[in-house]
């Protein structure tokens, strides 16, 4: 028999076919990740969708963000459900299966092995995205976990990365049905604390001006020795890169480190108002490299996001999305270890 879904949750009636309840509210970060009910009609949305998704494709969405909500997760949580769906069914109620999988039904593509409950439950996107959910919820530690690899320990498919190409447009399709900037979504991944505290802001030091330091009083990085930082910066990232390596099994790539004052000047011919004001940029205190992640939403920013502070090194504030800009995601700032 099919499992009977309450059609009211927190007082509100889920209309599928049209008007789709999620559970957000005010636009900043803590609603986020504290979501509070607000009403979003998707036939109002625009054809053009939502990071090339649309129609069906958005009212299964917000299905899943209902579902996430009545089990009490995040905008991140509900993002990973959209992610998974995307990456195996294109957010599309699929009645078939592939090669691998050919009683693989549904949303999230679930198999016929008492798991996932009936043919109907798996061909329900309220259902099967709750089924899902509740398994994710057994994972250990998954809201810590990079967003494909907390899907993949659900899923468990032949590629525990398979999902990552889908984690920037689930969380642009949340933020979109939810009424919220996609950069909040990103606030829920790191648990409170997990910054250090105690830590400043790169300045002048050693007497100094910007651009201005002795390259003999630098440090090359080790990998990468064409860049140098100031000694303390250097091996702080060498420790980094000793845990980022031991994650991803390759080294951070660095693209940048310190700039004299020449090299400022050039830099701000070549990218106007996207590079700092010659003289300003904290790369000519030689505390920040530019690395090769290029997207907010992506495993290796999720993981450095989380960790990096640890060994002193931030993404500012000004470089993420909200942030006053430019929004950078390879920008990372050393601030410094908290006693």
């Amino acid at each position: 028999m099919k499992k009977v879904i309450p059609a009211v949750i927190a007082g509100v009636i889920l209309l599928p076919t049209l008007l789709v309840v999620l559970f957000f509210g005010d636009n900043g970060a803590a609603a986020a990740c504290k979501p509070t009910p607000a009403n979003v009609n998707v036939s109002q949305l625009s054809p053009r969708g939502i990071a090339g998704y649309s129609g069906d494709q958005l009212q299964n969405a917000a299905q899943i963000m209902a579902a996430g909500s009545a089990l009490g997760l995040d905008a991140r949580g509900q993002a990973i459900g959209v992610m998974t769906a995307m990456g195996e069914s294109s957010l599309r109620v699929l009645d078939q299966g592939d090669a691998a999988g050919p009683d693989s039904r549904g949303l999230f593509q679930q198999r016929d092995n008492g798991r996932w409950g009936s043919y109907e439950d798996r061909m329900d996107p309220f259902i099967s995205a709750t089924n899902f959910f509740t398994a994710l919820q057994h994972v250990e530690g998954w809201e810590n976990l990079p967003p494909s690899i907390a899907a993949h320990r659900v899923q468990v498919n032949a590629d525990p990365y398979h999902y990552e190409r889908y984690a920037q447009p689930a969380a642009e399709v949340v933020a979109g049905l939810a009424g919220i900037d996609p950069g909040q979504i990103q606030e829920c991944t790191v648990p409170d604390g997990t910054i250090p505290g105690g830590i400043n802001e790169p300045g002048p030091w050693g007497g100094y001006q910007n651009g201005r330091v002795p390259e003999n009083t630098l440090s090359p990085i080790p990998w990468k020795p064409e860049y140098v930082l100031r000694a303390d910066a250097a091996q702080a990232l060498v420790a980094l890169n000793n845990a980022y390596r031991a994650q991803f099994g390759q080294d951070l790539v660095i693209n940048d480190g310190y700039r004299d004052y020449d090299e400022q000047v050039r830099a701000k011919e070549t990218y106007g108002d996207n590079a700092a004001t010659p003289g300003k940029s904290n790369h000519g205190w030689a505390l920040a490299v530019d690395v090769g992640i290029f997207s907010f939403y992506g495993l290796e920013y999720a993981w450095m996001y989380q960790n990096a502070p640890r060994f002193g090194w931030r993404n500012p504030d000004w470089a993420r999305p909200g942030g006053r800009g430019p929004t950078e995601s390879w920008h990372w700032e050393f601030w410094g270890v908290a006693a």
